[in-house]
């Protein structure tokens, strides 16, 4: 009992002197969609793959629609929620949308990135190659760097 207060007085101070001091929130709710975006994806590939999941892949006529094209939709519309200028009141409440369409989109690509780098035309590309495990902890890795020692706008 005594540990688990010690420990969220850590995180309190950690959030309260890197994220909320420095107005980080939007990345760190980016940083959270982007993994949550990549572990679900891989936990349904993986249900997919033995036969145990509630729905199966989306074909449209024969065609095997990936995420990456729903990533690419969330980064657009992100982007374009980030451009539109807002009434002071709301701004926050549209930047946090918008890093979470940004942060979900971008995990929806990335995790693809191996697939789309070993596909060839005709030729089924491999989903679990390891290039997406580096581009997801790149990924990662740029986000922590932001959180730590980038200043937020």
């Amino acid at each position: 009992m005594a540990g688990e207060l010690e420990v969220n007085k850590v995180v309190g101070r950690f959030y309260k002197r890197y994220i909320f001091e420095n107005g980080k929130e939007t990345i760190l709710w980016a940083l959270i969609a982007f993994a949550s975006s990549v572990g679900i994806s891989r936990l349904i590939a993986l249900d997919v793959e033995k036969g145990k999941a509630i729905f199966g892949y989306l074909y449209i006529r024969g065609y095997h629609i990936h995420h990456f094209y729903w990533g690419i939709l969330l980064l657009i519309l992100s982007n374009w929620m980030a451009l539109i200028k807002y009434k002071r009141l709301y701004r926050r409440v549209f930047k946090g949308i918008a890093s979470i369409m940004f942060g979900g989109g971008l995990g929806l690509v990335v995790d693809e990135f191996g697939l789309l780098l070993t596909m060839e035309f005709g030729i089924k590309g491999n989903y679990w190659a390891p290039q997406s495990y580096y581009a997801i902890g790149v990924v990662l890795s740029l986000f922590l760097v932001s959180l730590l020692f980038l200043k937020a706008d």
